[in-house]
């Protein structure tokens, strides 16, 4: 077999090269197919199950936040519930687009593969060294603010030295 330009002997199930990774990418006549199938059948459910999941997530904490807001006598500080509620959707937000994203195109790739409408052997180190493991390492930075809140400090710090060279 020859993925992404690496020649290497067929060993086994996982042996196909030298990326170790699970071989989503099967022909027709692969023994393992079916089971190949069932897994990706798996991940697309999970996909779909995950983003059902935060969109109701997203629905019952705009609830809520309509709600406490509506709630709220007049004249209070409505800031700070509606930055927090809008921060929580954008988040939210970007979780589902990124596992759609990252996702949704190998599973797609999967299945044109498999049904040889195209050759994706090239792109399997492509989605198993780059295209999965961002989403795996996403997903955190999202919902942590440590490394947008020091990326606008080391923006502003650019900024006022930028300014005093200029100024």
């Amino acid at each position: 077999d020859n993925y992404g330009q690496i020649k290497g002997r067929r060993i086994h199930f996982y042996g196909n090269d030298g990326v170790c990774l699970f071989k989503f990418f099967v022909q027709s006549d692969d023994p393992q197919r079916v089971y190949v199938w069932l897994v990706v059948i798996s991940n697309f459910m999970c996909v779909l199950i995950i983003s059902l999941c935060y969109g109701l997530i997203n629905l019952r904490a705009r609830k809520s936040h309509n709600q406490v807001r509506s709630m709220m006598a007049q004249g209070s500080n409505q800031g700070a519930p509606d930055k927090h509620a809008r921060r929580l959707q954008r988040n939210i937000s970007k979780i589902i687009i990124t596992d759609f994203l990252c996702w949704v195109p190998f599973l797609t790739t999967c299945l044109f593969h498999s049904l040889e409408v195209l050759d994706a052997t090239s792109l399997y180190p492509v989605f198993s060294i780059v295209i999965l493991p961002i989403n795996s390492c996403i997903n955190p930075l999202i919902y942590d603010n440590f490394i947008k809140e020091h990326f606008q400090k080391s923006i502003n710090i650019f900024r006022k030295k930028a300014t005093k060279s200029t100024g």
